[in-house]
């Protein structure tokens, strides 16, 4: 009997302690979204596609909105190029095989949305297909520096080590703050370094640890070559969310600072 009273005194105990440190996770998670929720924007695109097969084209319009990180007080801003080009997701998926096939995109109008609902008309500066970013500019200096996150303070997590991952929502949900806690479930080292945070899937957006110090941006990696478009392979063989560390995409912004409007 005694045994089994201290058998249950220690489940209890670690049920305690489990607890304690969910709370604790729970609350540093929710500073590091309340400090970092200013930097993180919606990006609004309006775009124009243009397909053409077969010797016949067609023109199309298409509105789309997509979290943005602030990265600089002047307000450049970087975010996942999957989700601002149509037409590089499409080009995901497509071989040699398909050159009959075109489709290029257009972007017509570029806001940058900040949490206080202020719409900043803005460019696309730089494009990285490889890395899946693209950086935007306001067309003029913001009246006051924007919040941002602070890249140069980064933060390299280990495997299962927690971060915080943050996105803004859409219309529908009046492009609230979106918080979430996800394990670095993979680091992969080649060809080139990057974490794997399970099935979260909004692009663009900042990945703390619960120090607060940022692990990096949010994108859409690609598998290459034409066996990631067999017929036979799975999602997970041709494209995984993952968070790209903080190092690389500040070596791309030193760019991005210079960089001028892209047509």
């Amino acid at each position: 009997m005694q045994k089994a009273v201290g058998i249950l005194a220690a489940a209890l105990a670690v049920a305690g302690l489990v607890g304690a440190c969910g709370a604790e996770t729970q609350s540093d998670a929710r500073g590091v979204a309340q400090a970092n929720a200013d930097a993180v924007v919606n990006v609004q695109i309006v775009v124009e596609m243009t397909t053409s097969y077969g010797g016949e084209s067609e023109k199309e319009e298409n509105r789309t909105s997509v979290t943005g990180t602030v990265i600089d007080p002047s307000g450049l801003v970087v975010t996942s190029l999957s989700g601002t080009d149509p037409s590089h997701m499409i080009s995901m998926f497509m071989g040699e095989d398909d050159s009959d096939f075109k489709m290029s995109a257009e972007i017509v109008d570029l806001k940058i949305k900040t949490s206080d609902g202020t719409e900043i008309p803005a460019d696309m500066v730089l494009r990285d297909p490889d890395l899946d970013l693209a950086f935007i500019k306001p067309k003029k200096a913001p009246e006051k520096p924007l919040a941002y996150v602070d890249l140069s303070q980064s933060s390299v997590p280990q495997l299962l080590q927690e971060m915080v991952l943050l996105s803004r929502l859409g219309k529908v949900a009046d492009y609230s703050l979106y918080a979430a806690v996800e394990p670095v479930h993979a680091v992969v080292t080649k060809p080139r370094t990057f974490y794997v945070a399970g099935m979260y899937s909004s692009f663009g957006g900042p990945a703390f640890a619960l120090d607060g110090k940022p692990v990096g941006i949010l994108v859409l990696r690609s598998a290459k070559g034409d066996s990631a478009r067999s017929m036979f392979s799975g999602y997970d063989d041709m494209m995984a969310g993952i968070v790209l560390p903080s190092s690389t995409v500040l070596k791309i912004a030193e760019q991005a600072k210079t960089a001028v409007p892209q047509e």
